[in-house]
This record gives structure tokens, C-alpha cells and sequence, in this order.
């Protein structure tokens, strides 16, 4: 099963980031651990059918954070579909705050709730992951934490905009491209890099691009990577830490590519420049792009399990092999195709 959850992991990861150019892909590399009550503003998102076939999919695929106790922050590339009735993120994402070990879940958390509402910017381009974020209404508030846990976003735009300021990328995603064998939360401390010396062909004046320092072990500077896309970058202000990006994408090549052209090796949606859609989004004033209903999530259970069936699947647990990845290649096909 291991195996199998390996290469699921990393179908999983290609579905989420194909909308991207072949320049660049939305993808923590040579990280540390990190504790999740250091940041209580981070979520994991999982794929959870559980309460309809009794299948999950056993390591999480993006990140967020809470901005309330119903809203979630991610990257609207982690959720975003066009077809997303048929859509595994948009009908089957469940939130888990407060994970330190990724395999916690499903058995061992403290709570989960499942997203209901998907907002994103109507100008949010999946091409060019211009505009890259999304927020995530959940059917419920979370009952476990407290105004503590939300996330702590920058009052001004410019003064952390500098090479002497201290950064973190926190996630649960691979450590290198494909690989993923860190259960605890890693965190990895990452540089600013102006734009002017960040060389990717959709770069905007509202992506932050960060470098990292190279290890001598494996050859790879420090950065994000797949299954970390939608999770935050913290700016450590000197008493508290600001989030100030999230994830959004790193080089085509692979993770943590230290001789790449583009002079970054993580990308981030500079969280400041939306704080007015995301206030309004918060006040009920937008409308959702997406609202996942249960009459939905079983109309698709009940025509993926005719599907799966025929094949001789018999499914249970965490993902049966054949089912989850008939489901994934599915949701893949329709991605590429965007």
C-alpha cells in the first residue's frame, strides 16, 4: 500500500498544478520540523469521501489557514476546476486544523470540517496563476480553536520587502519532487528576492518570490514543493509571525532547484494586495464561485462507483488503488484539459 500511496501522492500533486505553464508549476525541501502550536494559523486539506464510501485519501494535498472560524485561505489552483461537479477538490475537501503529524488523519485529529463554499477572483487565471488565491467556506465553524489560531495578516505591504527580513514556508508537502516522507509539519526559512530578480514569465507586483540556502548533502536550496501549494509564508516581524504569502508555485524542473534561471525557487500570492477582497469575501458581500452540496458529492460517489466496480475494484480504507486512481486520472485529464 505504501507504494501505491507514493504514486497516488504524486498524481494527486500533478492534478493540482498542470494549469500552469510549462515555465513554471505550483508545487517544504530541506526543512525542519515545526510545531503546529508555533503556527496555530495553519490548516492541511485532504481528499475525504468518508462519510459516503467509507474511502480517503491518506496524505494532504494543499494547505491553508484560518482566517475565521469558518473561512480557510488557499490557492485558488488547489481548488479550482472547470467542471468541478465532477471534481474530487471541490466537492471533497475537508479541512484539518491543529495536524502536526500528517498521518494523524483521519483517526487521530481533533477535528475536521468539509468545505461547502468556494470563492475565488474573477480574475484569477489558471494559466498564468495570476491572482492565485482562493477561500474556502466551511459547512460548519471549527469548534476547537479560538481567535488565537487565525491567521495574523500584514497591516502595510512594503516593509518586509527586504533580504534582511526572516521568512518561513510551513507545510506538510514533499521534501524533494515526489517524495514525501516527513509525517511532522516541516517548516523551511527562505529570503527575499526582489522581483526584479525573479525570472519567471508571469511574475506580477503581487507574487513574492523567496530563495533558500543550498544544503551540501543533496544539492537543493531550501523551498517549497508539491502538496505545500496554499500553505503560508510567515514573516517573522521580531515578536510575531505575519503571514505574508501563501504558496502558489517554484520551477518547472523540480523542487529546490538551485541552477535554475529564474533566481527563485518559491513564489508566493502576496497576501496585502487582496486584503479588500478578502474582507468582503469574510462580510458576505461576494458570491461563491462553487457551492459543493451533499445531493453533489453523492451523485459523483454513486456514478465513479459504477465505473470502479466495472473494473473489479473492491475500494475500502484509505483509497482503494484502483478507484482512487481511476478518480485522480480522471480529475487529471479534466485539468490538462483547462
Amino acid at each position: 500500500m505504501k507504494k501505491k500511496a507514493v504514486l497516488l501522492s504524486s498524481l494527486i500533486g500533478m492534478s493540482c498544478h498542470l494549469a500552469a505553464s510549462e515555465d513554471y508549476q505550483a508545487y517544504i525541501v530541506n526543512g525542519t520540523n515545526a510545531s503546529i502550536t508555533t503556527f496555530p494559523s495553519y490548516v492541511a486539506l485532504f481528499v475525504d469521501l468518508i462519510d459516503y464510501n467509507n474511502t480517503y485519501y491518506e496524505g494532504s494535498y494543499c494547505g491553508g489557514t484560518i482566517l475565521n472560524s469558518t473561512h480557510i485561505l488557499t490557492a485558488a489552483h488547489c481548488v479550482y476546476s472547470s467542471d468541478p461537479d465532477n471534481n474530487l477538490y471541490s466537492l471533497f475537501t475537508t479541512v484539518v486544523p491543529d495536524l502536526q503529524y500528517e498521518s494523524y488523519f483521519p483517526n487521530n485529529i481533533t477535528e475536521k470540517k468539509r468545505v461547502a463554499k468556494i470563492y475565488y477572483r474573477d480574475d484569477y487565471n489558471s494559466s498564468t496563476l495570476n491572482n492565485d488565491l482562493a477561500i474556502l467556506q466551511l459547512e460548519s465553524a471549527l469548534t476547537t480553536i479560538n481567535s488565537s489560531y487565525y491567521a495574523n495578516r500584514p497591516s502595510t505591504g512594503t516593509t518586509y520587502r527586504n533580504a534582511s527580513e526572516t521568512f518561513y514556508a510551513v507545510g506538510h508537502g514533499d521534501v524533494k519532487t515526489g517524495v514525501d516522507d516527513k509525517d511532522f509539519l516541516q517548516k523551511a526559512s527562505l529570503t527575499y528576492v526582489d522581483n526584479s530578480s525573479c525570472n519567471y514569465s508571469n511574475m506580477t507586483d503581487t507574487k513574492l518570490c523567496m530563495e533558500g540556502v543550498v544544503s551540501p548533502s543533496n544539492g537543493l536550496e531550501a523551498s517549497t514543493c508539491q502538496g505545500d501549494s496554499g500553505g503560508p509564508l510567515y514573516w517573522y516581524s521580531g515578536s510575531n509571525y505575519i503571514q505574508v504569502g501563501l504558496t502558489s508555485f517554484g520551477p518547472s524542473t523540480f523542487c529546490g532547484d538551485a541552477s535554475s534561471k529564474f533566481g527563485a525557487t518559491s513564489v508566493f500570492t502576496e497576501v496585502y494586495d487582496y486584503r479588500t477582497w478578502i474582507d468582503s469575501v469574510l462580510a458576505g458581500t461576494e458570491t461563491a464561485k462553487y457551492i459543493a452540496t451533499d445531493t453533489k458529492r453523492q451523485s459523483y460517489v454513486d456514478r465513479i462507483g459504477q465505473e470502479s466496480s466495472s473494473s473489479g475494484d473492491s475500494g475500502g480504507g484509505a483509497f482503494g488503488f484502483m478507484s482512487l486512481l481511476f478518480m485522480t486520472l480522471l480529475a487529471l485529464v479534466r485539468r490538462n484539459a483547462q
